[in-house]
C-alpha cells in the first residue's frame, strides 16, 4: 500500500499569516453547513460571483484562503497544545490567548480593548509579548517583523 505523507510546510507563511488563515479556513467551513450548489467549493462561489464586478474593491479585511484541510487542522492542533502546554508558564498565557485571538477572530484593538476591558496600550504590548514568546517557544514558526539591529 502507498500512501501520501503530507508534510506541513511552517515557514511557508507568517505566524500572524497562519492564524488568518486559520481564521478564515473556520468562517468558510462554518458557512458549508450544506450540500455545496452544484458541488463547488465556496471559494469557487464567492470568485464567480466576484468575476461579474467590473474591478475588484480593495478590503483590508479580506482574507483569501490559501491553505488546505491539512495545513488548517495542523494549525489547530498547534493553537490546541499552545492552550494547553504544561511548558508555558501562566504570566504568559494570557499574552498568547490574546494574540491568537486576534489573529484568528480579526479583531482590532478597539475590539479586543472593549472584549476584554484593557487599553489599546496594554493589548499591543500583550500582543506582542504573545507573538515574541511563540516564536521563542516553536523554532517552526517565523515572524514578520523587520529589526533594525542584527
Amino acid at each position: 500500500m502507498n500512501s501520501k505523507i503530507e508534510i506541513m510546510d511552517w515557514p511557508k507563511l507568517t505566524l500572524e499569516d497562519w492564524f488568518k488563515q486559520y481564521g478564515a479556513w473556520i468562517s468558510i467551513n462554518r458557512m458549508r453547513g450544506g450540500h455545496e450548489p452544484d458541488q463547488l467549493e465556496i471559494n469557487q462561489i464567492y470568485w464567480l460571483a466576484r468575476e461579474k464586478e467590473a474591478k475588484i474593491r480593495p478590503n483590508s479585511k479580506q482574507v483569501i484562503i490559501e491553505i488546505s484541510d491539512f495545513e488548517a487542522l495542523q494549525v489547530e492542533k498547534m493553537i490546541y497544545e499552545l492552550k494547553h502546554s504544561k511548558t508555558i508558564c501562566k504570566f504568559a498565557r494570557p499574552a498568547i490567548n490574546l494574540f491568537i485571538e486576534k489573529w484568528v477572530c480579526g479583531l482590532s484593538l478597539d475590539q479586543m480593548a472593549e472584549r476584554f476591558k484593557l487599553s489599546r496600550s496594554s493589548i499591543n504590548s500583550m500582543l506582542y509579548a504573545g507573538e515574541f514568546y511563540l516564536a521563542g517557544h516553536d523554532k517552526r514558526l517565523k515572524l514578520n517583523k523587520k529589526f533594525a539591529f542584527k
